[in-house]
């Protein structure tokens, strides 16, 4: 497992927040427990220390939220590579390109 290396985690001068956070009625928050590997655990302490991020709790979620995102995006990308093998497909786009093509010069005076 790789480790973060220490200079990342002390070369922030930020100085700590220190907030609750604080769920919504349309998000709220829910307590779950995960075990880390001892240097993650250990990594993302020395993180909030320094004042990267404001809590283990925030820093985690940080990263969830952004690995979720990029999956999410690996998806759709992985979708258009699909779609576009479809000869059908592509060809249904070339027509309603064809049909928005009369559109591109809208609202320009010439």
């Amino acid at each position: 497992m790789p480790q973060i290396p220490r200079s990342a985690v002390a070369a922030s001068s930020v100085p700590p927040v220190l907030r609750r956070r604080a769920g919504s009625s349309v998000d709220p928050l829910k307590k779950v427990t995960f075990r880390l590997h001892s240097s993650v655990a250990s990594a993302i302490r020395g993180i909030v220390d320094s004042g990267a991020a404001a809590s283990a709790d925030a820093f985690v979620e940080d990263a969830v939220v952004a690995k979720l995102r990029e999956l999410r995006r690996d998806k759709v990308y992985a979708d258009y590579s699909t779609a576009a093998q479809d000869p059908e497909f592509m060809i249904e786009v070339s027509d309603v390109l064809a049909e928005f093509e009369s559109t591109t010069a809208d609202g320009i005076d010439a």
